[in-house]
């Protein structure tokens, strides 16, 4: 008999990558969302959940009849007050509390490569995933901790530069990471989530590239001359202490940015999509 799958986070790109993902393993996730308006497009799912992982009062019965919930639950944008220790911290142990409750078996959690050093140099986002991450170990639940790769996705906007202008890098742009495909994400994390138990799993696309080759990637793909500018990573750190007063949440944007840009953070190699092949195919379908 199929586990019965929580999603939380479902709306997001990854969310709805995974629903997809399961549903090809035969499987109808439930998904977990803030708003219903969240669920508009996704097909595959058994039932739509609304719940508010800030408030706990409204999780309640949320777990009910679930075996595995996967959290890809956090900020992605910036908008209002709430802080990453709000939501990938206390929203995940909100979250993870309602499945206790529940008897869910199996809690799975998405984090970034580098969490737990960007945890140590006081990365907020990584700060928050971190010290979830330690308590969902502790939990009695079984666990999966995925760290992954950037996605590919968020390199379109580098792209966009490529187009126009000079790009502006942070430092000598040799740090390493190693891009990923979301659908290939998902697909992987599926796989994980249905195998593994109590182990930390890594996912990243093909290759590892430093930031020189993906920018270098992003200006061959409008066939223009390569043009890079780099910041002095001293003037970043400058500029996010003089921010950190007005807007907490642009610090923690900048301080995650900043960590990337000088902190080599690779994982595993196991998606098939390189990033030049994604842009490529990006645009093809856009235009």
């Amino acid at each position: 008999m199929a586990d019965n799958i929580l999603i939380a986070g479902v709306g997001g790109v990854l969310g709805r990558a995974l629903v997809g993902a399961f549903n090809k393993k035969g499987v109808n996730p439930s998904g977990l969302s803030l708003f219903e308006r969240e669920f508009n497009g996704i097909e595959g799912l058994s039932s739509k959940i609304l719940g508010d992982v800030t408030r706990p009062e409204s999780l309640h019965g949320t777990c009910a009849g679930i075996d595995v919930v996967v959290s890809v639950v956090g900020i992605t944008r910036i908008r209002g007050k709430l802080t990453h220790m709000d939501v990938d911290y206390q929203g995940n142990m909100n979250l993870l509390a309602e499945a206790k409750r529940a008897g869910v078996r199996k809690f799975v959690v998405i984090s970034p490569a580098g969490t737990d050093l960007g945890a140590r140099q006081g990365v907020p986002l990584m700060e928050a995933k971190f010290k979830f991450e330690e308590a969902l170990k502790k939990s009695g639940l079984a666990w999966i901790i995925v760290r992954s790769g950037g996605f590919m996705a968020d390199f379109v906007g580098m792209a966009e530069l490529a187009r126009k202008g000079p790009m502006y890098i942070i430092g000598n742009g040799n740090a390493v990471s190693t891009p990923v495909e979301v659908e290939e994400l998902a697909a992987l994390m599926v796989d994980d989530t249905l195998l593994l138990a109590n182990t930390y799993t890594s996912i990243g696309g093909p290759r590892d590239m430093t930031w020189r080759q993906i920018g270098t990637a992003c200006f061959k793909l409008w066939d223009k001359p390569i043009r890079m500018i780099s910041i002095p990573a001293w003037i970043c750190r400058l500029m996010l202490v003089l921010i950190r007063p007005f807007s907490f949440q642009y610090y923690a944007m900048g301080q995650l940015i900043l960590f990337f840009s000088v902190n080599s953070a690779p994982t595993a190699q196991r998606g098939k999509m390189d990033l030049e092949a994604y842009l490529q195919h990006y645009y093809r379908k856009s235009s």
